[in-house]
């Protein structure tokens, strides 16, 4: 059943107010008082504190900006330091890839938890400009797509795992594979660039 308030716009009191509606005031509380109340009930835990006020679009234009600002700054950097003759080591690092074939005998339980913690400090102490930048071991091969197919004459070394690293130079990076542990185990170890 509809009432009709007084102001006569046909609308229902199903909110309560009903034919009050028209005769009721829109009050905006003082700034203040909305702020205090926000920090009363913030610091008793009965709602989040926002962490900024602004959009989300005004956060997002924000990170953006500091990207780009980020990204002409290095670049700016980098032309002075070309233009002042500074060295070609601290200029930035090219990344390399180690591809680590061979499963190494007897590289199981105890074992390969010891060459695992051994391959582990290798790449965390690497220096002379390069640096450990990624890297896993991996397991089963679950597919092999195109190619010659496998067990036809010869025998397939399997890929055991890799690290990427950022080195000066292709030699820097040739140079850090060579004290990689996985040559000491009869691995075999393939360095090639990544493509920027």
């Amino acid at each position: 059943m509809t009432v009709p308030d007084d102001a006569g716009d046909g609308r229902d009191g199903r909110d309560g107010r009903g034919a009050l509606r028209a005769h009721m005031i829109d009050a905006e509380p003082p700034r203040e008082l909305a702020e205090r109340v926000r920090r009363s009930l913030e610091s008793r835990g009965l709602v989040k504190a926002t962490a900024s006020r602004r959009p989300w679009t005004t956060r997002a234009a924000l990170i953006a900006a500091g990207i780009v600002l980020g990204i002409l700054g290095r670049d700016a950097y980098l032309e002075t330091r070309e233009s002042s003759g500074a060295s070609s080591i601290s200029a930035p690092a090219g990344q390399y890839v180690l591809l680590l074939y061979g499963a190494p005998p007897g590289d199981t339980g105890v074992v390969h938890v010891a060459r695992e913690r051994e391959y582990g400090r290798w790449a965390s102490a690497l220096d002379g400009g390069a640096r450990w930048v990624g890297g896993n071991e991996l397991h089963d091969v679950i597919a092999q797509l195109g190619g010659p197919p496998s067990g036809t004459g010869g025998s397939v070394e399997r890929l055991a795992g890799y690290f990427i690293i950022a080195a000066p130079s292709a030699q820097r990076a040739t140079e850090v594979a060579r004290t990689c542990p996985h040559l000491k185990y009869g691995g075999r170890i393939v360095v090639m660039t990544i493509a920027s």
